[in-house]
């Protein structure tokens, strides 16, 4: 099996992008959008958190309308205002169903799962429409891990993608809790543990 190289973190961008958007958080994203055409309708669920949300934003690079899915009012707003998505739903206080029909009156192009428990239930929605669905994992991609990082890099330093980190502070003690956070639907972006201080730069 082979695994990617080693990269230093891009000059003027913050170390934990490592972890997130420029990791294999933001890369799963890029990958899932490569078929993303001008005009389509993109629906992401988990939107608020560290790969919907990026994923979002290269749809809307490609020209997509996006509509995220979210969970309350604040993530909602993020989605709107500060990753620029064309309509989030908050599907705790909102009919997805209703939504979803009222923003996308002809249908949605793709569905971006990030939720999978969450995802499609009438699979025979597939047939009757032609569709299809497919799942993968980031190093089904390894040969391109460089040309996505450089491409989130650009769209980074141009303003193009902004993302969201959730920084608990604790010990490794915490790590299971943090973890939870997940699940629970409390992060907010990228969940990150923070268990030291960091230290200038050699």
């Amino acid at each position: 099996m082979r695994f990617p190289r080693a990269h230093k973190v891009p000059a003027g961008i913050a170390p934990t992008a490592a972890l997130g958007v420029l990791g294999t958080t933001g890369l799963t994203a890029c990958f899932g959008m490569v078929e993303v055409r001008p005009g389509d309708v993109v629906l992401v669920s988990g939107a608020a958190g560290a790969t919907g949300s990026v994923a979002g934003q290269i749809a809307r690079l490609a020209g997509a309308h996006t509509i995220g899915l979210a969970d309350g009012p604040e993530k909602s707003q993020w989605l709107t205002e500060t990753a620029r998505f064309d309509s989030a739903i908050d599907y705790k206080a909102d009919d997805v169903a209703d939504r979803i029909a009222e923003l996308a009156p002809r249908g949605v192009n793709l569905f971006y799962d990030n939720v999978a428990a969450y995802g499609p239930t009438n699979l025979s929605t597939i047939t009757v429409r032609s569709a299809s669905m497919a799942g993968f994992i980031v190093t089904d991609f390894l040969d391109r891990f460089d040309e996505a990082a450089d491409r989130l890099t650009a769209w980074i330093r141009t303003g193009d993608i902004v993302w969201a980190e959730d920084v608990q502070k604790g010990t490794v003690e915490d790590a299971v809790d943090t973890l939870n956070r997940l699940f629970d639907g409390k992060n907010f972006g990228k969940q990150i543990l923070q268990i030291a201080e960091p230290t200038a730069a050699c």
